[in-house]
Formats: C-alpha cells, structure tokens, sequence
C-alpha cells in the first residue's frame, strides 16, 4: 500500500508539470493597456493638445504570464527632449516599452501621437473693471482707480501675447451709490491661462450729472419800503446737478437780491444784484446784470 501511494503521488507531480509544461509554453496574444509618462520635458514649453494618458499594446507570450502581467500595472516611457514649440509627430516604439523579454511586444495603438507644442510665457496686463450694471440716473461715473493696476498672465505664447488686458468679474455697485465705492473684485481670467495676483481692489468715483436751466425770479431789494427795480424779473441760466435743476421747487430756491446801503440818495441807480442758489449750482449768465432801482 505503501509504494502504491508513493507512485501515485508521483504520477500525479508528473501530471502536473507536463500540464504546466504544455500550457505554459502555449502563446496568446492579449490587449493591455499601458500608462503613458512623459519625460524629458523641456523648460518653457508646454503640450496645448493631442497627449495622451494611456496607449493599446498587443502582447503576445506564454498563456500563464501574460495573466499576471494583465494585472500589473504598466508605463509607457515617452521622451520628450526633443519636442519644439508647433506640430510633433511622436513615434510610439515598441522597443521601448519596459516588459520581460519573454514577451513579444506585436502592436502599439496609436502608433504614432501629434503632440501641439507651444512656448510657456508669462506678461503684465493691465487690469480692466467690468460694471455689472449701468450707472444710476442722475450720476457719472467720474474716475476709476484699480490696486495693482496689471497682473502677471502666464500661458500659451500666442494667447497672452494677444491679451490685450483682463477683466474683472462684474461689478455691482447697487442702484444708489455713494460719492465712493470700493471693494475687492475677482478677475475673470480666460481659460488655459493663469493670473497673478486672483483680485484686485476696485475704486470706483461718482458724482452728479451735470445740467443748465433757465429760470426767472423776481428781483428783491431790501429793505422793500425804500425802493423798487426795474425790471422786475431776471433770467437766469445756471449749471448743476440734473436731479436738483429738475425739482419742481428748484425755481422757489432761486433768489435776485440787492440789499441797499445805509445813507444811498433818493433816485435812480444802475446796480448790480445777488444771486443766491442752492450749493452745488453755479451761474453761467444773468440777463440783465443789472436793474434800475428807484430809491423813494
């Protein structure tokens, strides 16, 4: 019984490596994907297009190590020293892919890759601010100040070579602003590019439409007892801001005043009266410039 179990084990071990032996020199071939990495890449240039992240290799070696290798990861080497701002047309080379040699390397897919190489370059562009909404009615926007006034954009050649400036996010100031406006605001920087400094503080200056009106108002002497002018009324154009000149009690804050000096004899005098407005207005023209007054 003894002998009978030792020949049968080894008939088994035999059994065993003569199956390994006939399937294990057997030769599939199989699909695998492989990692592309790059290196080599030269300083100032970047890929704009057409790179990869993993490439199609056909294997072909022996049924029981193309499984395990099926399961590893693998990396496709591609070096790029060579490569020059424009079109590259890169060849895929199956020698260089590092695999065992008991493994025949049939087919790469793509056999080639067209790499879009541009030069990496970095500018000051000026800083443009983008309102959000139009100015109030009534107001202009009088002056504008941005901290920093450019920011440094990096990227494709041609790209930040053509940016002529870059623009904040919109800015919303609210429907009544005051006679100043501040705050930090983002930049909107176009895609595949990057900015430095992100923000930039917006200073933003309002002030009053500006407008003329003509109005005529009565001329007052003081004290009234003592005199009267001729004519009665002036016309008066005065410059200001449109919402004040627009009110309909514009007109009533309007006055032509002479106030008569102590002593003055009785008669006719040419004289020349006051204006006085509401602050912020000025006088552009007064017609007459002067009245008679006729001291009793």
């Amino acid at each position: 019984m003894r002998s009978n179990w030792q020949q049968l084990l080894l008939a088994f071990v035999l059994a065993v490596f003569c199956w390994y032996l006939v399937t294990g020199r057997e030769k599939v071939d199989s699909w695998v994907p492989m990692r592309v990495e790059m290196t080599g890449m030269p300083d100032g240039l970047f890929i704009k297009g057409g790179m990869l992240g993993s490439v199609d290799v056909l294997l072909r070696g022996p049924r029981g190590m193309v499984r395990t290798i099926e399961e590893a990861p693998l990396v496709y080497p591609l070096n790029l020293s060579r490569i020059t701002p424009g079109k590259n047309v890169i060849g895929l080379d199956p020698a260089s892919i590092p695999i065992s040699k008991v493994f025949d390397v049939v087919e790469v897919r793509p056999s080639r890759i067209e790499l879009d190489v541009e030069r990496r370059i970095s500018r000051d562009v000026p800083i443009k601010p983008v309102l959000g909404a139009a100015v109030p009615e009534g107001y202009v926007l009088a002056g504008t100040r941005i901290r920093p006034e450019t920011a440094r954009v990096t990227g494709a050649e041609k790209e930040v070579n053509a940016l002529e400036n870059i623009r904040t996010d919109a800015i919303s100031f609210g429907a009544a602003p005051g006679a100043v406006w501040e705050d930090r605001v983002s930049l909107d920087v176009p895609e595949g590019l990057e900015a430095a400094p992100l923000s930039a503080v917006v200073t933003l200056h309002f002030s009053p439409r500006q407008g003329e009106a003509t109005v005529r108002v009565p001329v007052r002497v003081f004290p009234p007892e003592r005199a009267e002018a001729t004519p009665k009324t002036v016309s008066l154009r005065i410059k200001g801001p449109v919402q004040l000149l627009n009110d309909k009690s514009f007109e009533d804050s309007v006055e032509a005043r002479i106030d008569l000096k102590p002593g003055l004899e009785v008669g006719r005098h040419e004289m020349p009266y006051q204006v006085k407005m509401p602050q912020g207005c000025e006088l552009v023209e007064a017609r007459p410039d002067r009245v008679t007054v006729t001291v009793k």
